[in-house]
């Protein structure tokens, strides 16, 4: 009888395991999957605590600055392809990063997170109406002396399209383009000034 109990015992605490584990498996968060292009490895990449939950460390904080500036339901994954680790450092940091800040790409990225973003969700009105902003910006940042650090040809290259396809964009919203067109143009012009931005992140890791 007593032997009974002991094997009752293990299936009881085997079946509890197996509950337990598919429950976390089941509650695994899926922002974990969507951050992983971004580096992610588990809650603790905005947590502080493993189990996530409420805490947040730099990443989450900013991310949940984000929901609120965006006016967001929810966190999108995708923002994090906007963020600078380096401008949420702390001041100690920042001592060490004097040489990497490029004031005419941070003005030309206030417009385009402006624009971008409402056009993402269909609103077009913002681009529509400072095209010919973000396109001015994009000259003056062609026309600025960058950093040491992100003054190489490659950089400059890129730039160079940037501004072309910033004046293009405003050239075409100058002539009434479609909403289709105009979004598309957005898009791309986005996609191009996060590729000067992985192109700074390269040089800044080589001077590391």
């Amino acid at each position: 009888m007593k032997h009974n109990y002991f094997k009752s015992g293990i299936v009881i605490a085997l079946l509890a395991v197996f509950s337990l584990l598919a429950i976390q498996s089941e509650a695994y968060p899926p922002f974990v999957r969507q951050s992983a292009k971004f580096g992610a490895k588990d809650c603790t990449f905005c947590h502080t605590e493993p189990q996530g939950g409420e805490g947040w460390n730099e990443r989450g904080k900013w991310l949940m600055a984000e929901k609120t500036k965006r006016n967001a339901d929810s966190i999108n994954v995708e923002w994090l392809s906007e963020y600078d680790s380096n401008a949420t450092a702390a001041p100690a940091n920042k001592t060490e990063d004097k040489g990497d800040k490029w004031a005419e790409l941070e003005s030309y990225h206030e417009i385009m997170s402006q624009t971008f973003h409402p056009a993402e969700e269909g609103n077009l009105k913002p681009i529509r109406s400072q095209a010919g902003e973000l396109a001015a910006r994009a000259q003056k940042w062609l026309d600025s002396k960058p950093p040491l650090m992100y003054g190489v040809p490659s950089i400059k290259a890129i730039l160079v399209k940037l501004n072309a396809e910033s004046k293009a964009l405003a050239e075409l919203v100058n002539k009434n383009g479609s909403d289709e067109d105009v979004k598309k143009s957005i898009t791309a012009l986005h996609d191009r000034f996060h590729e000067i931005i992985g192109a700074c992140r390269v040089e800044k890791e080589k001077k590391k």
